[in-house]
């Protein structure tokens, strides 16, 4: 093997160390397992179970809580298989190789803190899905009608009654016919 071999050889073992160590590398090239490419439904099963942990006591009912993480209009939508597959990656290696999704809700809060502790693009990766759940689920940003009991926030304003049961007695008696003043 000649010189320049070796060197080829060591700048391809650098760069596939510095793509598995660097967040936005992983990111950019897409370095991580292909069932969250492929696989919208695991990415959506994570993220419910990421929303389940970020507010426990939300009763999603009919609606799917991981909606905002995964709507193309927000931004973290193109990064949402990478998040599955992180947290997914962190409870397998913390939990003997078990799945996020599986995980109980001590367990899944020690993984999102421990991304929460990761490198900076790791963190404000978790911490911009921490905050769009909170909006989406709050905020109520999908049914503003719906509110959410867990704030005691009862949806939209509706208005109040505007009229009073007897308005003679404390209005003056109109001028004309037609309630107009002349």
């Amino acid at each position: 093997m000649d010189r320049r071999q070796v060197v080829r050889s060591l700048a391809w073992i650098l760069a596939a160390a510095a793509t598995e160590a660097c967040t936005p590398l992983r990111i950019v090239t897409r370095s991580f397992p292909a069932e969250f490419k492929h696989d919208p439904d695991l990415v959506a099963q994570t993220l419910r179970a990421f929303t389940a942990a970020v507010i426990p006591a939300f009763d999603p009912g009919t609606t799917d809580p991981a909606r905002a993480l995964l709507d193309r209009r927000y931004p973290f939508a193109k990064y949402a298989p990478f998040f599955a597959s992180d947290l997914s990656r962190r409870a397998a290696q913390r939990f003997a190789g078990s799945s996020f999704a599986s995980l109980d809700l001590a367990q899944r809060t020690a993984v999102i803190m421990e991304g929460l502790e990761g490198d900076a693009t790791t963190c404000k990766l978790y911490r911009g899905a921490i905050f769009l759940t909170q909006v989406a689920i709050y905020a109520g940003i999908y049914d503003g009608d719906a509110g959410c009991s867990l704030i005691e926030f009862h949806g939209r304003y509706r208005g109040g009654e505007v009229s009073y049961a007897d308005p003679e007695s404390f209005l003056p008696q109109s001028l004309t016919a037609q309630g107009n003043a002349a």
